[in-house]
């Protein structure tokens, strides 16, 4: 695979132009409209997956590997990948941006350790967040930091809330049952020290769940595609279908056709023999 990278001619670190054609974009985006349709882009066409950490390994975060797995192997991520990605691509297009360590929350009052990477992006005076590594729950679309206004983003509401008491920042969603507390951050901004512990903590901590439970997760035009343990969703203009995928030649369809992802049989494999250990176990109903 590397060889045949290698006598591709495409790039080995970041190039912006061959990044925008992976994600789907034929315009440098420069104003707020852009900046949203660069976030969206990327969430649709690189998903988010912990493949690696499910399969005992520690994502690298070297630029270098980063590109050639994310762009040259059409493979996905999550947040600490992604967001980096994401971040060259800001920096190669004169965006003014901070990246930021959080604490997820997932409704809780408090959040845990720093376990998530996300950025703000300063841009005609106003400040504004961007995730493209958070799955299912986070905004399409960047978040304004300097309103507590509700944010429509597509289908969900959004807002900002500061929390006097952490001294955070915290991204909000609306459910039916109210609003649910995501992820909050202050704005210290981490070394790359402290990026690369997070990144370890997350992929081998058993009491963070990449290591123990397989997510996938993109962005559709009509809606999304998610995936945890064999079982997939598949919304689409507001309606939910549901199919459980664990023998490897479905799940080899669904990686490669329904989200793009260029692992190879050895990797889906694995992937596969783990859920239906899994499954075995603990059956999806």
């Amino acid at each position: 695979m590397q060889l045949a990278l290698l006598f591709s001619g495409l790039p080995m670190s970041f190039d912006l132009s061959t990044y925008l054609a992976r994600i789907g974009l034929d315009a440098h985006p420069t104003t707020l409209d852009g900046l949203k349709r660069l976030q969206a882009a990327q969430i649709t066409s690189i998903p988010f997956e912990n493949v690696l950490p499910f399969l005992g390994e520690v994502p690298d975060l070297g630029e270098d590997r980063l590109w050639r797995k994310l762009v040259l192997e059409r493979k996905g991520g999550y947040c600490f990948e992604l967001n980096a990605l994401l971040s060259q691509a800001l920096n190669a297009l004169g965006f003014t941006n901070q990246r930021v360590l959080a604490r997820v929350r997932m409704g809780d009052s408090e959040g845990g350790v720093r376990s998530h990477q996300a950025h703000v992006v300063t841009l005609d005076g106003s400040e504004w967040l961007l995730d493209a590594g958070f799955g299912g729950q986070a905004p399409a679309s960047p978040v304004n930091l300097t309103t507590a206004d509700e944010q429509p983003i597509r289908d969900q509401i959004y807002r900002m809330r500061f929390d006097a008491a952490e001294s955070e920042e915290v991204l909000e969603r609306k459910t039916s049952d109210g609003w649910v507390s995501l992820y909050g951050f202050d704005r210290q901004s981490p070394k790359q020290v402290d990026v690369e512990a997070a990144n370890y903590l997350c992929a081998k901590w058993p009491k963070i769940s990449f290591s123990s439970s397989m997510k996938f997760y993109r962005l559709t035009d009509n809606g999304w595609i998610s995936f945890q343990n064999g079982l997939a969703g598949f919304t689409s203009n507001r309606v939910k279908t549901t199919r459980t995928i664990v023998k490897q030649s479905d799940l080899t369809q669904f990686m490669r056709e329904d989200l793009g992802l260029g692992y190879g049989d050895d990797q889906i494999g694995a992937i596969a023999q783990r859920l239906a250990a899994m499954q075995d176990r603990d059956p999806i109903v």
